[in-house]
């Protein structure tokens, strides 16, 4: 695929975030409710899934794709705030983000599969 593609899902996909963030919670079935701490493991592997495509859009690995990523996690939070749907902000939601978007920068500039210099 290429780096317009890659771009084109990631636009999408933050599109349907925003989305899914400030609908109103219906019932105890609301993935934020389905047991304890769901809701930041979800924040986690939303944000970790917004890093690697990013990368895969061409977005360099570094702090102006972090604070990106955590400048739109604040808008979520200010849109959750705003909206008049029952949500609120939540800092302990960025911090899952922020956790999320560490990981995969981690496990993303680890050299999976390739053969480990030896030192002489």
């Amino acid at each position: 695929m290429t780096p317009q593609r890659w771009r084109a899902l990631l636009f999408g996909v933050m599109v349907a975030g925003v989305l899914f963030a400030i609908r109103p919670l219906t019932s105890d079935l609301d993935p934020e409710k389905l047991f304890l701490h769901s809701d930041w493991i979800a924040h986690g592997l939303y944000f970790g899934l917004l890093w690697l495509l990013a990368r895969r859009a061409g977005f360099a690995a570094g702090w102006p794709l972090v604070l990106a990523l955590l400048g739109y996690g604040i808008s979520i939070e200010v849109a959750q705030h705003l909206a008049p749907t029952g949500r609120s902000a939540s800092l302990s939601d960025l911090a899952a983000d922020a956790a999320g978007i560490a990981l995969a920068w981690w496990l993303t500039s680890r050299s999976v599969g390739q053969p480990k210099k030896h030192r002489r």
